[in-house]
């Protein structure tokens, strides 16, 4: 399952970085799974990509991408458990590096619903 949620979430971040002009439609995109950090059945996928630049507001970049990633989501007819969106971003940052990070959870099971409850809490 693992395998293919990640390969799942990959296509459509991908799709999301390239409606954002963040990466051209002949790059890929790769991730690293976080599981081994977040416990086994936790489907959360980590990209990394460098920007040239960043419009110094994060949050509203961030915005945008969740906003865009719920289009390509939906046009994609892609469905989470029930009361959750199918895929969420739980982490979004740039570093000292002009390196954007993003950690998306793939919503397709108890423990990856439970993570992103626990994210919740602790980030309110």
């Amino acid at each position: 399952m693992e395998t293919l949620s990640q390969e799942q979430t990959d296509k459509i971040i991908r799709l999301v970085l390239i409606k954002e002009g963040l990466i051209t439609e002949d790059q890929e995109v790769s991730s690293t799974v976080l599981s081994d950090i977040w416990g086994q059945g936790v489907l959360v996928f980590s990209y990394e990509l460098v920007v040239q630049t960043t419009d110094g507001d994060l949050s509203a970049t961030r915005r945008q991408f969740v906003k865009d990633l719920q289009t390509v989501c939906s046009a994609q007819k892609l469905q989470g458990l029930p009361g959750y969106p199918p895929l969420m971003v739980t982490d979004f940052w740039v570093d000292e590096r002009q390196s954007l990070h993003i950690d998306v959870a793939n919503i397709a099971n108890k423990a990856t619903a439970q993570y992103v409850h626990d994210i919740n809490k602790v980030e309110q």
